[in-house]
């Protein structure tokens, strides 16, 4: 009996101990998971802040900043112009009308010199969206029209006010209408003057500020796309 005993007690230990270490080892295994964690993020952290100091006149956003919600929009001749054509390629986001008098005409010319140049240095070319805030008088064949004054390859939205408003409103971008007295159309429009890059992914990843100019919006587009390609 008292041999028993002690090969139970024995056993007992042993088992006792090896709960210990695997427990002890689960206990450092999750530590080193947290810690390896927060010294991801803090690569993370140092690369986006690092990659920020490169541009000239654009805002960084991290990966988890905002995605491009689902629209039904029209192009073309009445084509459809969905969240769809954003996916798998670069894209510059750009919301306006055709009846405004400087910025939008002046940041579509120098996209298309930005288009140009890009290409020229076989670059990747982002595809340039030009969707109205204004659709009232902007509908879809005028858009087509419009932005192919400036480049063939532009493409013009437009449709529904209540579904542009509702994707201005989840992308922060703001639009506001002041009506005539008469109550005509010559109404005027304010609007976010502001571009934004889109990844492959749908992710909004930065916002090309204004005022544009083609070297600094290749400069900024080259190193972003460049660090995420």
């Amino acid at each position: 009996m008292a041999i028993i005993a002690t090969v139970a007690l024995g056993a007992g230990i042993y088992v006792s101990s090896q709960l210990n270490i695997e427990n002890t080892g689960g206990r450092y295994n999750e530590q080193d998971a947290i810690n390896a964690n927060a010294q991801q993020e803090q690569f993370d952290s140092q690369a986006f802040q690092s990659l920020q100091a490169q541009l000239q006149n654009t805002t960084l956003f991290p990966d988890s900043f905002k995605q491009v919600p689902a629209f039904s929009l029209l192009q073309g001749e009445n084509e459809p112009l969905t969240e769809s054509i954003l996916k798998d390629k670069w894209s510059v986001l750009f919301f306006g009308f055709t009846n405004c008098p400087d910025v939008c005409p002046i940041t579509l010319n120098e996209m298309n010199g930005v288009v140009d140049q890009l290409g020229s240095e076989n670059a990747t070319v982002p595809q340039v969206l030009f969707i109205t805030v204004d659709p009232v008088r902007d509908p879809v064949e005028k858009m087509a029209e419009y932005v192919a004054y400036f480049n063939d390859s532009f493409i013009g939205g437009s449709g529904d006010l209540n579904e542009i408003t509702a994707l201005t409103t989840k992308l922060g971008i703001v639009a506001s209408y002041t009506a005539n007295e008469d109550g005509s159309n010559d109404y005027t429009v304010d609007h976010t003057a502001s571009m934004l890059l889109i990844d492959p992914q749908l992710r909004v990843r930065a916002k090309l500020n204004a005022p544009h100019k083609v070297d600094t919006l290749v400069a900024d587009l080259k190193t972003i796309m460049t660090y995420y390609n």
